[in-house]
């Protein structure tokens, strides 16, 4: 990336969060000479990054004159499965508004969107951008809303807007109330010579690694696209138990200390589980981007980055 493309500054929403610290990191090793990660309550920040402590919805001069100032900023900000339905409106929504009202058209602002948005995926297909979206959750519905606003701003010429559309992610620092956080955490729980009991739906995911999205953000930041959707995953399907498998594997657990059982889905057309599988041709072609990191590797360094910071 050609550092003068970026005088002043990028920002990133929500800069504290799992993805949020690596697209930080990923910006600043890119040439993006300062970086702000903004949040609403203090916590670890990547190095070289500044961290502003300030929320979106409330009127802070400070963070508005922040961002009319960047060249880049990214919108990372987001309420996790756990979260209620009115964070889930505030976070997805509400906030998206008020980030369109305050980035200005010459500022590249780029939208961090979820696989989830798209609803139902049946298999063997992969869901393309034009895939129809019926999301069937509060939080895929919630995400798309806001997905919408940047796009309609965006067809407007109000703002020069990208979204990346994420499936599900893994690697160090991926959020700790995902399936493999939730693993993980069992993990380091399970007394010695004790088995570890698993109960799990069959099932298809695209995972990806959380590092790999960071990079997708850094070369959304200067492709010259706009008022577009871009999927970004593996593009390839694993099952839930064949991952769990693998986590136990790189945490050094004998399989014989390893008993799954797979829940049996519905009927009809989700009776072998749920199917999430994107296309990433369109990242490859106007991103130039493409994952780099096997699902193996991915999951090694989850689970040891994960005893690094638990002094494990």
């Amino acid at each position: 990336m050609n550092q003068d493309m970026y005088e002043r500054s990028a920002v990133v929403v929500g800069g504290t969060g799992s993805l949020g610290r690596h697209i930080c990191a990923a910006l600043l090793r890119a040439g993006v000479p300062q970086v702000t990660a903004v949040a609403r309550h203090e916590g670890p920040v990547a190095p070289g990054a500044r961290l502003l402590g300030a929320d979106l919805l409330d009127d802070n001069r400070e963070l508005s004159r922040l961002i009319a100032d960047s060249d880049v900023v990214v919108n990372a900000a987001g309420a996790g499965w756990s979260g209620t339905p009115e964070q889930m409106v505030s976070a997805h929504t509400v906030l998206v508004e008020r980030l369109l009202q305050l980035v200005p058209p010459p500022t590249r602002l780029i939208h961090l969107g979820t696989v989830h948005e798209y609803g139902e995926i049946s298999p063997p297909d992969a869901a393309d951008e034009l895939h129809p979206e019926r999301p069937t959750t509060p939080y895929g519905r919630t995400k798309l809303t806001g997905t919408r606003a940047v796009l309609a701003s965006a067809h407007e010429g109000r703002t020069n807007a990208v979204v990346l559309r994420v499936t599900n992610v893994c690697g160090p620092g991926a959020p700790a109330a995902s399936f493999l956080g939730s693993l993980i955490r069992r993990l380091h729980e399970l007394p010695p010579g004790v088995p570890l009991d698993l109960a799990l739906t069959p099932d298809m995911r695209d995972f990806v690694d959380i590092r790999d999205v960071a990079e997708a953000v850094v070369r959304a930041s200067t492709a010259p696209v706009t008022a577009l959707v871009i999927n970004v995953g593996r593009g390839a399907v694993h099952a839930v138990p064949a991952v769990a498998e693998l986590m136990t594997t790189a945490a050094g657990l004998p399989q014989h200390r390893i008993r799954i059982r797979v829940a049996k889905g519905p009927g009809g057309a989700g009776r072998n589980g749920a199917w999430t599988k994107v296309d990433v041709h369109r990242a490859r072609a106007l991103l130039g981007w493409s994952h780099t990191r096997s699902l193996e590797d991915s999951l090694r360094d989850q689970w040891e980055a994960t005893c690094a910071r638990e002094g494990r």
